[in-house]
């Protein structure tokens, strides 16, 4: 290439670098100073919500009686029953009387707090969906006896709201009671905006948020009971805050919550007056687990409150007897009978042990119970109650016996006004479960047949759904 060839093609290489070059000089800046700005993107981190499968509409005969179960001799109500109108009843509650821990009166606190005319949303939070009216037809449809225990479900919330009294509670020992009948009403799905309930559970709740000191204890006026007292009431007030969301509940509910906490043994149990002088209490801490639970869900963040539901499975277990995978009440000394065996199984269940080797065990053990109402046994409200649950969590054959023989004992000894009254005192039984009142008996039976609708069975196929932006708001769900 000769001179003049080789300065032209340096004038052609100057014209058009120029402008190009200085354009991708540019551009190359433009990149660096993007890159070091936003640098790498930052990982999407997915959240989920738990909910169980499958959630569908029942068939239209979804409540007729299955053939290997008869139901030949109950009466052949629909299972939408009429609602009574909302009206308040003129007749006074019933007078309970009894010379028991269960009939004492609380002591009255004055100046009840307001709940500001608050309402709750109509929609449930997720982890309390089943409790939907969809929900419930689905849970009820799901299960033989479902669909045929649900009148009897609506003629007892009736009778409740009836027996209420003025100031929102039921007695006898009115804590306890209004927490056993808040639960019930919870159970069924009914809030603040309920037409048919919404005033029920409003001066229920406020009655309770009256009970409580200043230390966070629900008073009883019997010690040695404080501590089932206080675990019912603060049971209802923690799934009231998390069906409700009401402000003024979640520190009601964190103190009460405290309380267990701090009355719990190193040991991890709980005796009568939260006393840690070497005794514990398998009923006792049945209850207080139960609250804790319910807590943990509506999502209490009281200090401690984690490390005590794990110190009550050490408690629990500590008490197991690996012969007769049974239960005992106090220590070694004491009676392992069913009810106390369906106690320890189902806290065992709730805090996440269910496919253990000591459930196993302990459904082994408990394979000829029986919902019998000519021959009850001692406490069979109560036992019944734990027991259905139990079974409920478990699943399979022992869900599917059980489940054949309590609804249908229960619906058929239910009276006309739709209360229980204990067959304890009356079939030969131990006779003090049925001085403790018809509201006990009706509540306890009432929350067992909504154990087809009231908690989320453990063994049932979950699916993991993100979370979309509506329900970002909502509580989240544990599953065990």
């Amino acid at each position: 290439m000769n001179h003049r060839t080789r300065q032209l093609v340096r004038r052609i290489i100057s014209h058009v670098w120029g402008p190009t070059g200085s354009i991708l000089l540019h551009l190359l800046v433009v990149f660096l100073l993007f890159k070091l700005v936003v640098g790498e993107p930052p990982r999407k981190i997915e959240e989920f919500t738990i909910t169980y499968l499958p959630v569908v509409p029942p068939p239209p005969d979804a409540f007729d009686p299955p053939d290997n179960k008869p139901w030949d001799d109950l009466p052949p109500t629909p299972v939408d029953m009429p609602v009574q109108p909302d009206v308040p009843s003129s007749e006074p509650p019933p007078d309970f009387k009894a010379d028991d821990w269960m009939a004492r009166g609380p002591q009255e606190l004055a100046g009840p707090p307001i709940l500001d005319d608050v309402r709750s949303s109509a929609i449930l939070p997720v982890g309390y969906i089943q409790r939907t009216t969809a929900g419930r037809m689905n849970g009820i449809a799901s299960y033989a006896g479902g669909g045929y225990s649900e009148p009897s479900v609506v003629k007892a919330l009736e009778w409740l709201k009836k027996n209420q009294a003025p100031d929102g509670s039921w007695g006898p020992n009115k804590p306890a009671m209004t927490g056993l009948g808040l639960l019930t009403f919870l159970a069924h799905g009914e809030t603040l905006s309920s037409d048919a309930y919404g005033e029920t559970v409003g001066r229920a709740v406020r009655f309770l948020m009256t009970q409580q000191n200043e230390a966070g204890q629900f008073h009883s006026t019997d010690g040695q009971a404080a501590p089932y007292v206080h675990a019912i009431a603060t049971y209802a007030v923690s799934e009231a805050y998390g069906m409700m969301r009401v402000p003024q509940l979640r520190p009601v509910m964190e103190k009460a919550v405290g309380v267990i906490v701090t009355g719990q043994q190193p040991g991890g149990g709980w005796d009568y007056r939260y006393a840690k002088a070497g005794r514990r209490d398998t009923s006792v801490a049945g209850w207080q687990i139960q609250a804790l639970k319910a807590a943990r869900i509506a999502g209490a963040e009281t200090p401690g409150l984690a490390e005590a539901l794990e110190r009550a499975s050490a408690d629990l277990l500590a008490v197991r007897d690996p012969e007769t995978g049974r239960f005992y009440y106090t220590d070694r000394t004491s009676h392992k009978t069913d009810s106390i065996t369906a106690i320890a199984s189902l806290c065992l269940q709730l805090l996440g042990r269910g496919r253990s080797g000591a459930v196993d065990s302990a459904f082994r053990a408990m394979g000829q119970a029986a919902c019998d109402w000519e021959k009850p046994g001692e406490w069979p409200m109560y036992a019944w109650y734990y027991l259905t649950q139990t079974h409920f969590h478990e699943g399979g054959m022992a869900w599917s016996r059980w489940n054949g023989q309590f609804s249908k004992t229960l619906v058929r000894h239910q009276n006309e006004d739709g209360s229980w009254t204990s067959p304890a005192g009356v079939r030969g039984g131990a006779g003090s479960e049925a001085h403790l009142g018809p509201v006990y008996s009706t509540t306890l039976a009432a929350l067992s047949l909504q154990v087809y609708y009231r908690v989320l069975p453990t063994y049932k196929q979950v699916a993991a759904e993100p979370v979309t932006q509506a329900a970002k708001n909502d509580i989240g769900v544990e599953i065990l």
